[in-house]
């Protein structure tokens, strides 16, 4: 009645949760959930504490990603303003090389701050 648990069948599905969505057409449910339980009795605990487990992991597989993003576009923000940064800071030095007429300097600092 009982096969072996496998390490994949623990993973986090949302053939679960969702049955119908697009993409579950190969995903298959453990053996575990599909055996005849009698949910009036006390047997239907464990499965409904599966389902309970279930739901956490994927809550927190949710949440894990929803952090990635937020930090993903924080990464981007500080890249693009550390790169703005750097053109104004090679701009300034471009122009003081100008007041101190020195175009060798000037035009090196030019094409630094057109880089970034």
């Amino acid at each position: 009645r009982y096969k072996p648990l496998l390490c994949k069948q623990l993973k986090v599905s949302s053939a679960i949760g969702d049955p119908n969505a697009q993409g579950q057409q190969n995903e298959s449910l453990a053996w575990f959930l599909s055996i005849e339980v009698d949910l009036g009795g006390l047997n239907h605990l464990w499965n409904e504490e599966f389902y309970q487990v279930h739901w956490l992991w994927a809550k927190a597989l949710q949440d894990q990603w929803k952090e990635e993003i937020e930090l993903v576009q924080l990464e981007m923000n500080w890249t693009c303003n550390f790169f703005l940064w750097k053109a104004a800071q090679w701009g300034d030095q471009m122009q003081q090389s100008l007041v101190k007429d020195l175009p060798g300097y000037a035009c090196y600092s030019g094409r630094q701050s057109h880089m970034y």
